[in-house]
């Protein structure tokens, strides 16, 4: 029930009639209802959001509740003998008591000193607050002892049905189309709805098309901020307008983008503003209303664009060195600044992903669309969209970017952020010999100016790194890494951690990769494009540790794009290995087929090309077609310390036992070879030493291993072991290392009933086609076709198939023929 105080106030804005055109806020008083459970509710924002009406309507909601007291008081124009007396009243009234004060200020008048006591002398009273300003009331000190509830700008703001009820009730013919217009534009303000609808009903206007609805939010607009400038003292020119390029106002951020009140201080314009009820108050930052930002904007941008050019790059750059990425990155969005937004992903990108991840990704497909050939926004997406790392169309766009960077000795002497920038896209674009010879002027550039910023150093060293990666310059990449891992903040530095797992676990250091990747485990940053490097170090590591499995299921998640970009031959590597431990061999093939997709949109360095071949021979070798896989080696892919392991490997399976016993020694105690490459060196040693000499076979090669494996943790290469040799094998070792190695999986376990073919009926299958016929084939062999008839039934029974069409698909499936891309 209201309490009547026999004269309120003439002044009290809760006097005002309320119209009948004005619509209920029934989703706003749910929420103010649920809030009345606080001690105090705030309903904080700027002139004409309707927190006056929502008092006078939530006053009536309240009224016909005989248990609760209502007193509805405007607090700028009343003293505290009248609260002296709400309190009497109150006290006489009903149990539950509920004050709602309007227009509050610590200024004159009703303070927040004064409901603070108020709140004291009466336990059962609830104060509900519309104000401009921010008050004591929102001190933490204050929230010690009373429970306070501010509610949302959102919670203010009119819904959609709310806007079409106010249509409805002044009488608006409407359609779905210019509500939908009207709603956007008026951002859901009261008072701009009013406005519209009230100029509809008094000229007799109907709000059926876009341009009507456009047509009547513009004058709602004008008119609002009209109405509000009247009542600010300071005039209002293009320096004041400058306000509404900023997401926020402060006095640090006004003056950054160059305010100039003409009148005071920047502080007292602000103050101004807020006292006239132009901003979203807060205790740190003001937020201009919507209607006045919007009109604003529009008429500086209009007058002076150079002005507002001008302002957006100086707000940009406060935005970002203030720690506030993401509303930089959005405001350039705004602008359409899309060099700009590039620059801010790629300096502050895990800043915005850590404060939010989905708006990350907005911004990111926002750039991706608008993306140009601008060097840093082409950067900064290959760091960190998977899509631009998979597009066949990514090449293309790397050539453009790098036409527009300075050549690289310019760089390294005026600017050493274009030859970071110049050193990464020569790599995606596939030029490794001229990335290598930039990423060597950017080493001297790094040794040469310590004053440069870690920032920049860290993701020159990071650069340097990938460039020595892809040239299978492994102990160059670990220092450069170690540098970056030294300087870079958090996100970039897990970033080279994940490369220097990976650099790790090509060499065999599987206890180092280990330590590296368990240690990152709980690292806030896995999750983002940063970690995915570590991501595919750990399921490389799942590998490592015997659980093909567990490493397929993360790299079926995972395919190696954006922060891993680079790594993907590494992920096919390990992928098609994952497939031969894990019992599916007939289908490795097939994956690695899929993955040389990737060729097209980030090339593989010939390093790279050789762990791509090294797995297909390896999983040719499983398929018992060990002489296939010795050809992969010709030409350009011939003998090194990177090929000899899976050479010497492919000469054992195809029967030359001897030959591979030769070069596995030689390469087995190379200076050049890795822990890795002399352990499977050493591993292809062992079993040509007991195929050619049996029970006699040396058992200092196995010491040898056996010391390999146990250093580094690294038992993977014992899986080539064949099962028919695996017997012998087990006996020259020890105890401790016969039990690890028995515990391994064998590339051969799924594929030891491999259809084998004689070489008449591989010359038949390699003329099958669907639409070749046995008297075509007989033609071209110069057989009569009753011999292909008996070729292609033997050929069926070994596939298990019953026709041409499942004979060619089992083939493939099996590494028999290759498709036409693969020749």
């Amino acid at each position: 029930m209201l309490i009547d105080l026999d004269t309120p106030p003439a002044a009290a804005r809760a006097a005002r009639r309320s119209s009948r055109f004005w619509t209920p806020r029934t989703v706003t008083l749910s929420a103010l209802r649920t809030a009345l459970e606080s001690d105090v509710v705030l309903l904080r924002g700027p002139a004409g959001v309707g927190k006056s009406a929502l008092l006078r309507q939530f006053a009536g909601a309240l009224e016909d509740d005989p248990g609760i007291g209502i007193q509805l008081l405007d607090a700028g124009a009343v003293g505290s003998e009248t609260l002296e007396r709400v309190a009497a009243a109150f006290r006489d009234g009903p149990p539950q008591h509920v004050l709602l004060l309007d227009n509050l200020t610590d200024g004159p008048g009703i303070d927040s000193a004064a409901v603070l006591e108020l709140l004291r002398s009466d336990p059962a009273l609830r104060v509900v607050v519309a104000t401009r300003h921010v008050t004591r009331l929102e001190s933490p000190l204050v929230a010690l002892e009373f429970d306070v509830h501010v509610l949302t700008p959102a919670d203010l703001l009119m819904s959609r049905d709310e806007l079409t009820l106010v249509l409805e009730l002044n009488g608006i013919e409407t359609t779905d189309i210019a509500i939908d217009v009207l709603m956007r534009r008026t951002h859901g303000w009261p008072a701009l709805a009013q406005l519209a609808s009230s100029r509809l009903r008094l000229e007799g206007l109907p709000l059926r098309t876009r341009d009507e609805a456009e047509a009547i939010a513009d004058y709602a607009a004008e008119a609002l901020t009209a109405d509000m400038e009247a009542h600010l003292s300071a005039p209002i020119t293009d320096e004041v307008r400058l306000l509404a390029v900023a997401p926020y106002i402060n006095v640090e951020l006004a003056d950054a983008i160059g305010i100039d009140s003409t009148t005071g201080t920047t502080s007292e314009l602000l103050t101004e503003l807020q006292d006239a009820g132009f901003v979203w108050p807060s205790t740190t930052r003001l937020v201009l209303a919507e209607p006045v930002r919007t009109q604003w904007l529009r008429e500086i941008t209009a007058g002076a664009p150079e002005l507002v050019e001008h302002a957006r790059l100086r707000l940009l750059d406060h935005l970002v060195a203030a720690g506030e990425p993401l509303r930089a990155a959005q405001l350039a969005v705004d602008a359409g600044q899309w060099p700009t937004l590039g620059s801010i992903l790629r300096s502050a990108g895990p800043e915005i992903w850590a404060r939010d991840a989905s708006a990350f990704a907005t911004l990111t497909e926002m750039l991706r669309s608008h993306v140009g050939f601008d060097p840093v926004s082409v950067d900064a997406l290959l760091a960190v969209d998977d899509q631009t790392a998979a597009s066949a169309e990514t090449p293309a766009l790397v050539i453009g970017a790098l036409g527009r960077l300075p050549e690289a000795k310019a760089a390294a002497q005026h600017n050493i952020e274009a030859l970071i920038t110049r050193v990464n896209l020569l790599r995606a674009a596939g030029r490794f010999a001229l990335a290598t010879e930039s990423a060597a002027l950017l080493v001297d550039a790094l040794r040469k100016r310590p004053t440069l910023a870690e920032d920049v150093v860290a993701e020159g060293w990071y650069q340097v790194g990938m460039t020595h990666l892809a040239m299978g310059k492994l102990r160059d990449a670990s220092l450069a890494l170690g540098q970056v891992e030294r300087l870079a903040p958090p996100a970039r530095r897990l970033r080279a951690r994940g490369v220097l797992a990976i650099v790790a676990l090509l060499e065999g250091d599987v206890r180092a990769a280990g330590a590296l990747c368990d240690a990152d485990q709980e690292d806030s940053w896995l999750a983002s494009p940063w970690g995915e490097g570590t991501r595919l170090a750990d399921a490389w590591l799942r590998l490592e540790r015997g659980d093909a499995a567990g490493a397929r299921e993360r790299l079926d998640s995972m395919t190696a794009t954006a922060g891993a970009r680079e790594l993907w031959p590494f992920a096919a590597s390990i992928q098609a290995v994952a497939f031969l431990l894990s019992g599916a061999a007939p289908d490795a093939l097939g994956m690695l087929r899929s993955w040389m997709a990737r060729t097209r949109s980030t090339p593989p360095s010939h390093f790279q090309s050789i762990q791509l071949l090294t797995a297909r021979a390896k999983v040719l070798i499983a398929l018992r077609q060990a002489r296939k896989a010795l050809a992969l080696f010709e030409g350009p892919f011939g003998l090194s310390a990177a090929t000899a392991p899976a050479i010497a490997l492919s000469q054992l399976y195809a029967g030359r036992a001897h030959e591979a016993y030769v070069m596995s020694v030689k390469w087995g105690i190379h200076q050049d070879s890795s822990p890795r490459a002399a352990l499977e060196s050493l591993v292809v040693s062992m079993v040509a030493d007991v195929r050619l000499n049996g029970t006699a076979a040396h058992r200092s090669t196995a010491q040898r291993a056996e010391a390999l494996s146990a250093r580094h943790d690294l038992w993977s290469p014992w899986s080539a072991v064949a099962p028919e040799d695996r017997g012998l094998v087990l006996r020259l070792l020890s105890p401790s290392a016969r039990d690890r190695v028995a515990e391994r999986a064998s590339f051969f376990a799924s594929s030891v009933s491999v259809p084998h073919l004689t070489k008449r009926e591989q010359v038949v299958l390699a003329q099958l086609t669907p639409t070749s016929t046995i008297a075509d084939i007989a033609r071209a062999l110069v057989v009569s076709p009753n011999t292909v008839k008996t070729q292609l039934q033997s050929l069926y029974r070994k596939l298990e198939v019953s026709d041409r069409a499942s004979a060619i698909r089992a083939a493939h499936a099996w590494g028999l023929i290759e498709a036409e891309s693969d020749a």
